[in-house]
This record gives structure tokens, sequence and C-alpha cells, in this order.
């Protein structure tokens, strides 16, 4: 049966882990399910600070990115777990040794503001344009797990690379620490073009705010804010009866219409203004060397943004 404590590190939505708790709680009357929130960096430095300390408090972990979770796996921090959910969901999104599962696969683009943009961006380059100068605005690796993938990916991409984090600095890029700061920007105007995760831009749109989104022809990074089972988890049946339960059509569904997320379970339809998978050009390396290149990476970045 389900039921006691259990408790999720995460980086997803307040809105969003609210809502789903209260949902699990509800279908398992017995259980006491809380989340802790923040950035995926700060989630991590908090499990592995709690690792070292030999007390980790957390049952799951659900943050942003793949290369996280390779991490975590390389510390042998996470369990395997095959979920019955796994014939419904795109599996691309999952770890071959079943350590960890995505949720909903979201893509970093290009959001602009509508009013102040009269032709929509194509592609990456647009960014490093005159018309972009000083105008643009992204999240930082150093804070949010999207903008590190995205870093990860775009600095491996034949004919982008780092001379094009080179350009954008040069061209006057800001960068603020997440990707809400990213959706405010450019949503009240002081910022024309900002890169973005998709659910973020379209879930800003579909509230009136004056915005368009693009997937990068060049090919987006794609990220599936991936949960995890910890190795040392408490409560076993209850973290694996909730990853089924993010997995499940109500929780999918729910992501979709609640913050605009693009489920990872077959058969439901994305959010509006989305763009199916099956048609995006998809940039997804081997998460396993993306992990081991990350810390460099960022210092790297650092250096290149002066942050």
């Amino acid at each position: 049966t389900v039921s006691g404590d259990l408790m999720v590190y995460t980086s997803a939505e307040d809105a969003f882990m609210t809502e789903v708790l209260n949902r699990f709680n509800a279908k398992y009357p017995d259980a006491n399910a809380q989340y802790f929130r923040s950035g995926t960096e700060e989630v991590i430095s908090k499990l592995k600070a709690e690792k070292m300390a030999g007390s980790v408090q957390a049952d799951l972990i659900m943050v942003s990115d793949g290369p996280t979770f390779e991490s975590l796996k390389a510390d042998g921090l996470l369990s395997a777990y095959e979920s019955p959910e796994l014939a419904n969901i795109y599996t691309e999104y999952v770890d071959p040794e079943r350590m960890y599962y995505g949720t909903f696969p979201a893509a970093m683009g290009i959001m602009f503001n509508t009013t102040m943009v009269s032709e929509a961006p194509t592609g990456w380059k647009d960014l490093i344009s005159e018309a972009a100068k000083d105008n643009a605005i992204m999240p930082s690796p150093l804070y949010s797990g999207t903008a590190c993938n995205a870093l990860l990916e775009l600095t491996r991409t034949e004919g982008i690379g780092w001379e094009f984090y080179q350009s954008m600095y040069d061209n006057g890029m800001a960068v603020v620490n997440g990707n809400g700061g990213v959706v405010n920007s450019v949503s009240a105007g002081e910022k024309a073009y900002g890169i973005v995760c998709d659910s973020n831009a379209l879930a800003a749109a579909a509230k009136g705010s004056p915005v368009g989104f693009i997937y990068p022809e060049e090919g987006v990074p794609a990220t599936a804010d991936p949960i995890g089972i910890l190795a040392d988890a408490k409560n076993r049946p209850a973290a694996e009866a909730f990853l089924d339960f993010m997995l499940s059509e109500e929780i999918q569904t729910l992501g979709r219409d609640l913050i605009g997320k693009c489920p990872v379970r077959k058969g439901i339809e994305g959010p509006d203004g989305s763009m199916p998978l099956e048609e995006r050009t998809t940039l997804i390396s081997d998460a396993k060397k993306l992990s081991e290149a990350r810390d460099a990476d960022k210092e790297t970045f650092k250096e290149m943004f002066k942050q």
C-alpha cells in the first residue's frame, strides 16, 4: 500500500507541483507527499550536501535535464525502476538503465515581443543580428538546468559552437537567472528577443502576453524534466507510485493545461503553439558525455560572459 511521508526535490513550477501533490495525496489518503523547490543547480547542491552528511531527505528528484541525472547516476545516487507506464511514453526520454524517466519534453528556442519584432526569427543566428543588438536576453547556464543543457548541446552543434556564444556576448546578450526572468523581460518589452523554454513562452502567450515563439531551424536542445527514485529513498513504494503518477494521463494532461508543457505520454496533443515532437529537429546528445563536460563548459561560459 502507498502510505507515509514522501519528499520530492524539484525545479518544477510551484503552481504545478502544489496541484500534483494535492492530487497524489487525494488518490492515496494515507500518503503525505511534500516537495522542496529551487533552480536545478541549487537542488543538486542541496542533495549532494545531504549525501555527504549521510542524511538524504528526498525520495525522488525531478529537475530539468539528462546530464544532471547522469552525474547523479555516476555518483550512485539513483535507483532503477521498471515503470508499468513505459509502453505509453516516448522512450527516447527514458534512461536505458531505467534510472530516470523524462516527464515533459522541453525545447529551448527563441521568444520575441510581437509589438517590437515585425518579422519572426527563424533560427539561432537571428540572435547575433543587428536587430538583436543589446536587445536580447537569456537564462544563465550557471543557475538554469535547461540553459545549461542548451549550452552543452549548441556548443557541440555544427555551425553553431562556442563562436555563437561569443558572438551573442559581443552582441550585448543580457543574462538573468532563470527562464521566468526572460519571459518577464520580453513580455514587458524590455528586450525584443529571448532564449527560453517553449513551455514558458507558450504559457505567457496563452495568458495574453504579446509574445511569439519559434523552434530554431538548426535544431532545438531538448530536455524532459526527468524524474528518478533516489537510492536512499526511505519510502520506496510511495516513490514508485509517484513516478507512475507523473507519467499518467491525468498528470500529463495537467502539465499541458496548467503550465503549457508538452506531454511525454503518447496520444496526448501538445499545448497550443507547440510543434509536434515528430516535426522538430531535436538535439539530444549522449547525456553521459554532456555530464562529463558540464563543469568545464560552465566555467568557460562564466569567463566568456564575465559572470
